[in-house]
This record gives C-alpha cells, sequence and structure tokens, in this order.
C-alpha cells in the first residue's frame, strides 16, 4: 500500500515518527483497498496495527497502545494521487492537506496519507481491471461538529473511483470511520458475485442473490437463498414445477431417487444441504463459515453429479 512522507506535513517531533505516521498511512491504505474491493454494504475492516507494533517492539520504543490510542483519535485526510497534476493543488485546499497549527496535541493532528488503488470489476470492459482513486470529499471544517474527534473520531467519507483503462466507469464509495474502525455504508455499483461455474444457468441469479446477502453480512437471507436454491434445483430434476407443493422429505426422497447410487458414499448430499440451510434459517443462527460451507457443499455435490452422469455406464 502506499506510503508518503511528504504528505505528512507537520512531524511530530518523537524518535519514532516520521516512521510511525508512514506505518499508519500503509496499514489504512489496506484496510480500504480490503473493504472497498472485497466487501459488501454494512461490512466493517479494522486497521491493523501489526507492523507498527513490530517496529515499536524493534526499536524498544514505547508502549504499542500509546499508539493505538493516538491514531485512533487523530482525524484523517485521505489525498487522491491519481488525479491530473494541475488538480492537486485544488485537491489539496479541499481535502484540508497542511500544516497543523502551533501547540496541537498530537493525538489532534491531521494524519494525510494516499489512497490507493483497487481492483474491482468494470461494467464497462467487462472485466476486472484497476480503478484509481480520482477524488475524495467529506465534511471538514464547514461545519463546527464534524468530523467528531474524541477518542475513536468519527469522520464520513465520499470516495470516488475510476476504471484505469477505459476510463469510464466511475463507482463511488461511502465509508464511515470510527476510530480504527471503517463501515462501508454505500456504493454505487453492488459488489460483483462470482457464482461458481458448476451450477446451471437458469438457478444463477438464486446463487447471486445468497452469496450477494452474506456479503451485505444478511447471513439468515443468505441461507434462505440457499434453501430456496435446493429447492428448486430438485424440483427440476425431479420434473416438478416451482409453484407445486411437496414436504422437504418428499421431495429429497425422490430427489435421492434420481441419482447414480455411488453419490450416497461420502458426497455432499442435497438434501442434507437444503436441510441444514432451512434449520440455520429458521433457527436464526450460523455465521459466514456456515455459510460458504453449504455453498462449497453445493459445489461438491453438482460436480460430482456431473462427473458420475458422465461415466454412467451404458
Amino acid at each position: 500500500m502506499p506510503r508518503e512522507e511528504e504528505l505528512i506535513g507537520t512531524s511530530v517531533g518523537r524518535d519514532e515518527s516520521p516512521e510511525v505516521e508512514m506505518l499508519a498511512q500503509e496499514s489504512i491504505g489496506n484496510a480500504i483497498s480490503l473493504l472497498l474491493a472485497k466487501k459488501g454494504l454494512y461490512q466493517k475492516e479494522d486497521i491493523s496495527y501489526e507492523a507498527m507494533e513490530k517496529y515499536i517492539k524493534s526499536s524498544n520504543k514505547r508502549n504499542i497502545e500509546h499508539f493505538r490510542k493516538e491514531f485512533s483519535k487523530r482525524p484523517w485526510v485521505p489525498v487522491s494521487q491519481d488525479i491530473p497534476q494541475e488538480n492537486h493543488m485544488r485537491s489539496e485546499f479541499f481535502c484540508g492537506v497542511g500544516d497543523a497549527p502551533l501547540n496541537t496535541p498530537n493525538d489532534e493532528m491531521k494524519l494525510t496519507f494516499p489512497l490507493p488503488s483497487i481492483k474491482l470489476y468494470c461494467s464497462n470492459c467487462k472485466d476486472e481491471h484497476t480503478f484509481l482513486s480520482i477524488g475524495v470529499l467529506w465534511a471538514d471544517g464547514f461545519m463546527n461538529y464534524y468530523p467528531r474527534i474524541c477518542e475513536k473520531t468519527e469522520q464520513l467519507f465520499n470516495f470516488s473511483y475510476n476504471c484505469g483503462i477505459c476510463k469510464k466507469n466511475l463507482i463511488g464509495f461511502l465509508v464511515k470511520r470510527n476510530g480504527s474502525r471503517i463501515t462501508l455504508c454505500g456504493r454505487t455499483e453492488r459488489l460483483r458475485v462470482n457464482v461458481p461455474s458448476i451450477v446451471p444457468k437458469k438457478f444463477r441469479i438464486i446463487v447471486e442473490d445468497a452469496i450477494g446477502a452474506a456479503n451485505e453480512n444478511d447471513i439468515y437471507a443468505g441461507f434462505y437463498h440457499l434453501r430456496a436454491f435446493c429447492e428448486h434445483y430438485m424440483k427440476s430434476c425431479i420434473n416438478m414445477s416451482a409453484s407445486e407443493r411437496i414436504t422437504g422429505d418428499e421431495l429429497s426422497n425422490k430427489y435421492n431417487s434420481t441419482l447414480d447410487n455411488r453419490m450416497t458414499s461420502g458426497l455432499p448430499s442435497m438434501s442434507k444441504i437444503y436441510e441444514a440451510a432451512s434449520k440455520l434459517m429458521h433457527e436464526r443462527r450460523g455465521n459466514r463459515d456456515d455459510f460458504d460451507r453449504l455453498l462449497n457443499e453445493i459445489e461438491g455435490h453438482l460436480s460430482a453429479k456431473k462427473l458420475f452422469e458422465k461415466y454412467a455406464s451404458k
């Protein structure tokens, strides 16, 4: 992730600076990159102080907790470096880049950092490309009640990114910062979902909704959609319409009767996946690991079924 000493401005008068500031730049950049490129709405990412802690320990400096508290409070000033050079001065004016006033406490000094480039799917290029930061806005200085500088400083940012290849796909993100945690509150394009290729085309939208719900931390909705996929898929395999009523046990028994006998020996069972998703949904329990496990079992079942059908005895 990018680090830039020139952006730091006024440096804190201590042996650890400006190295700790640049390590913080890297950590914040890593967290933003993960949040924007990999997470869905309302997901969170914590700033890691692992690299800073290693530096502090190696140099026998102060306790890491001192710096955790300081950087949790210091207001952030993100800067887009991927804009044309002639716009840098105007950008820095609106971003509040510059030296801190005299006598500013260490834990209230602005922490300026360069925004990272990120990998995103471009809906114009129909492929994944590097997106560049082309602007950032937030309320700073125009309203005296925001940002809220405290033990866990609160700020709200609007990040704008554009495809580095076609330069025709602008994606915006709304990110809230609370201390050392950032939350994705909005994005102009939904996070692209990669559905396993083995899933039949007519049912891919159901699995896509399941993964999309899980990406936005609505795990119980994810279980519902996985259960719906199992039901629709098994019904199609026994030539039942999606609207036709049948109990889960009857559906599972009829579907299992169509399978190769070798499918009953230690391989993922669609009927058991259906049962597990239904149970987790109704009991409102389970987590992302449970969701991923069921999704992997669906992929495993479909792959095994396709393999046995290919080599079925004539």
